[in-house]
């Protein structure tokens, strides 16, 4: 709670610029701002998971910063040179998900310190799923966490009971909507794919950057009409300058924390909602960190149909 409002924190997916989203913890627990519930989306619903079962931000950096690409990248040779065409993935996932799993404070859902919920995409059927849900809760957190990282074509789907999942962000890389369902006082929502400059020379960063890079234009056009959707919603928009990072870039991954660290910092500083909040920043905002929508109107509390 936040000066008697409900606070519900929305990660946005990324991959490695997911470690952003480490950085605005700190910056929140700084300033004594503790969210109620925790929704994240691929990269985000990693530390989404990660901080829901009571994990502190120091301790999610340094699980953050010990990542290294066998941890989370193991080729899928035997299916590439043999299945060729028909192979699912470029990487097994055997690797990500060991260490989901190992790195987790807790692997059942009512362990968790808060709530958590993970979105997904079901191969089959295009639909969306949270798990975290009621009725979505018996399976492994660490499961749902790799259906929500499980990237078309460079992990393979996740296998959940008799569906397949992949990506949470092929439809909705900040899940929003979920926290209006759940009747947020406060949204704070970390988007990793701000409105940057392009970059340039994606068709010679090989197949993964090309994925990446048309699973962000996607993501990014899908997001700005879940934005006009929610406008009325009660929603602080923390953009960190990570756009241009890789997705499975390994280097310089502390310049990623503290680009999440200075966003939040100047939003703490200027958005009205925290003016109550607990200083310790001594940086100047800048207007691109913060978009904001207007304040919820009186329609705003009504129960959303997906």
């Amino acid at each position: 709670m936040f000066d008697g409002k409900k606070v519900i924190l929305v990660l946005g997916g990324g991959g490695m610029r997911g470690l952003a989203h480490i950085g605005v913890l700190k910056v929140l627990a700084r300033n004594g701002i503790v969210p109620d519930e925790y929704i994240g989306c691929s990269g985000g619903a990693l530390v989404a998971a990660l901080a829901a079962g009571g994990m502190m931000a120091e301790d999610i950096e340094r699980v953050g910063l010990s990542l290294r690409r066998k941890d989370v990248l193991d080729y899928n040779w035997w299916s590439l040179l043999w299945r060729r065409g028909r192979a699912r993935s470029l990487y097994r996932g055997k690797a990500m998900h060991d260490t989901i799993r190992r790195v987790l404070p807790v692997d059942r859902w009512d362990q968790l310190q808060r709530p958590l919920y993970v979105n997904a995409v079901d191969l089959n059927s295009g639909t969306e799923t949270f798990f975290g849900l009621p009725g979505l809760t018996d399976l492994p957190i660490h499961d749902a966490v790799v259906a929500s990282c499980s990237i078309p074509g460079v992990y393979p789907p996740k296998r959940i009971g008799n569906r397949h999942f992949v990506d949470g962000g092929v439809l909705d890389i900040l899940p929003i909507k979920m926290a209006v369902y759940n009747g947020a006082g406060i949204i704070i929502g970390v988007n990793l794919e701000g409105p940057e400059e392009t970059p340039r020379g994606i068709e010679r960063k090989g197949m993964v950057g090309i994925i990446d890079q048309s699973h962000t234009i996607i993501a990014r056009t899908l997001f700005q009409l879940q934005l006009e959707r929610f406008r009325e919603a009660p929603l602080v928009m923390i953009e960190p300058h990570v756009a241009n990072h890789g997705v499975f870039q390994f280097e310089r991954t502390s310049e990623v924390i503290t680009a999440g660290e200075h966003a939040a910092e100047r939003v703490m500083l200027e958005h009205p909602m925290f003016r109550n909040a607990r200083r310790y920043v001594d940086r100047t905002p800048r207007p691109e960190d913060i978009r904001t929508l207007p304040a919820p109107g009186p329609e705003a509390g009504r129960t959303a149909t997906a």
